[in-house]
């Protein structure tokens, strides 16, 4: 079984346990759910949900730079991804919010 390194951690762990992101040709990255788009993937551990990365993984990953620095060009993360990491976030009522504080266009 492929082995993977998740761009946000550094966790290996095998390719089905991770979440790819690959480039679209408009320079967007986003979920690539068949892990069949052509070119290089970024990988990021699932959050639980196979269709949502971890939260801290995402957040690491951007303010790193993981997921360009995989992809080798710049990118806009798929504003779809980044809502759902948010939703899922969201601290409860009458709590600070958490060290996930995304704010990309």
């Amino acid at each position: 079984m492929p082995r993977r390194r998740c761009v946000g951690c550094g966790r290996i762990a095998p390719k089905s346990q991770l979440l790819r992101i690959a480039l679209t040709d408009k320079r967007s990255a986003v979920h690539d759910r068949d892990g069949k788009m052509p070119g290089r993937g970024a990988y990021l551990c699932n959050g639980g949900d196979p269709e949502l990365p971890a939260p801290d993984c995402l957040a690491r990953a951007m303010s790193r730079g993981g997921i360009a620095r995989a992809l080798r060009s710049a990118a806009t993360l798929d504003p779809k991804l980044v809502e759902s990491v948010k939703r899922v976030t969201q601290p409860a009522e009458g709590r600070p919010a958490g060290p996930l504080a995304i704010s990309k266009s």
